[in-house]
């Protein structure tokens, strides 16, 4: 597997668990329901990766901003480094895979 696929597929792996974690440990059925759209989301993002689509990195650069952005307002709300201030460090990780690997996917074409 590819390491951006392997980076993403990791990180909708962790929107999984911790939106399952949210709702055992809170009943939030907001945040099962969240982690799993997005989690499920990225994984299928990271698959498209994979298997060498281009519309999968704009797909998965997409939600992780979405997700970036998210995770930015929950940690300014609540000044909580966790859980909404680690995955927002994360998110900005998984968005400078992604863009790095836009950027070289632009540089190839060229």
């Amino acid at each position: 597997m590819k390491v951006t696929a392997t980076v993403i597929f990791s990180y909708a792996l962790l929107l999984l668990v911790g939106g399952w974690i949210g709702h055992w440990k809170a009943g939030s059925a907001a945040s099962l329901i969240a982690g799993l759209s997005s989690g499920i989301a990225l994984a299928l993002c990271a698959l498209a990766i994979a298997r060498g689509k281009v519309a999968g990195q704009y797909a998965a650069l997409g939600f992780t901003l979405a997700m970036l952005a998210f995770f930015i307002i929950r940690f300014a709300k609540t000044h909580s480094f966790f859980p909404s201030g680690m995955l927002s460090l994360l998110s900005l990780v998984v968005l400078v895979v992604i863009a790095l690997k836009i950027r070289k996917t632009w540089q190839l074409r060229a």
